[in-house]
């Protein structure tokens, strides 16, 4: 695997730890998960300042034991409104939670029906099925199954639905992806965010064969997939030991590149396995130019 990209540390977020999706609004400010957590984290950027929305009203602490998490692994803004889902590898990951910024108010969704769903129609069993990122445009919905389970299924869920997860059964379609190893050491999804006809994505790779339980991280790349051919962009690898588990748009622009090429800036959240760690870093990746 070629390295192509270097990460840049963008800032450190005191407060959170194991993050496993961000959201960038208007480059100014931050909303960040963790898996441990039953909060979403909302971070000015100008005022430096943290503050916490409380997501499922049940759990009301921070560093929720691994049996017990929610393990809320990605997050997408859909309107006004922010999605946040469980990743379903238990079963009681099967939540989501709608966060509606105008109002302050959270809204809780069962995800047994659509999981259901999307397993049967991907051939997962529980010990395959990992859901590590979402993202939403024009009524398709995009899951991201991240292949860390016995059988190593990396595959893109594509369904029609609403803003509420409201789904078309018949529309699932299921698009297996083969990823690159890292250090001889198979990878799988982490998260993704749409961008112009892309899906971009970072995926990462540890050295354990379960949905479960960790392995010791051996870094993370950032391609993409072309969403009407499916085929995989180039692969930049970015780390050879952080776990990078959330991405979003920081810009994306027309103009700044050599002859009008589009560039895109990167920012991505770690996960470092790591329960005494509360610092979160945000690093950023400038300028990469769709090619």
């Amino acid at each position: 695997m070629n390295i192509f990209s270097s990460l840049l540390v963008f800032l450190k977020i005191a407060g959170i730890s194991a993050a496993s999706g961000l959201h960038c609004q208007a480059g100014q400010e931050l909303y960040v998960i963790a898996d441990n957590s039953p909060y979403l984290y909302h971070y000015g950027i100008a005022s430096q300042t943290l503050h916490k929305i409380l997501l499922d009203s049940t759990q009301t602490q921070e560093g929720i034991d691994k049996a017990n998490k929610d393990d809320l692994e990605a997050i997408y803004p859909v309107g006004d409104a922010l999605l946040t889902v469980g990743s379903g590898s238990t079963a009681n990951r099967r939540k989501a939670f709608i966060y509606y910024k105008s109002d302050n108010y959270v809204r809780r969704l069962s995800l047994d029906s659509l999981y259901d769903a999307l397993a049967q129609k991907g051939g997962l069993n529980q010990d395959n099925f990992n859901i590590e990122g979402i993202a939403y445009r024009e009524g398709i919905w995009y899951f991201l199954n991240r292949g860390n389970g016995p059988d190593r299924n990396n595959m893109v869920f594509t369904f029609k639905g609403d803003s509420t997860l409201g789904f078309d059964k018949n529309s699932i379609e299921v698009h297996p992806v083969e990823l690159p190893s890292i250090d001889s050491c198979p990878t799988g999804f982490s998260d993704g965010v749409l961008s112009g006809n892309r899906l971009w994505f970072i995926a990462t790779a540890e050295d354990k064969a379960s949905n479960f339980e960790d392995g010791a991280n051996k870094g993370s790349f950032l391609s993409y997939l072309d969403l009407e051919s499916w085929q995989l962009g180039p692969i930049r690898q970015l780390s050879d030991h952080e776990k990078l588990e959330g991405i979003t748009l920081y810009t994306d622009s027309i103009g700044r590149g050599n002859k009008g090429t589009k560039n895109t800036d990167f920012l991505f959240c770690e996960d470092p396995d790591d329960v005494t760690n509360s610092i979160c870093p945000i690093y950023r990746l400038a300028d990469v130019v769709d090619q």
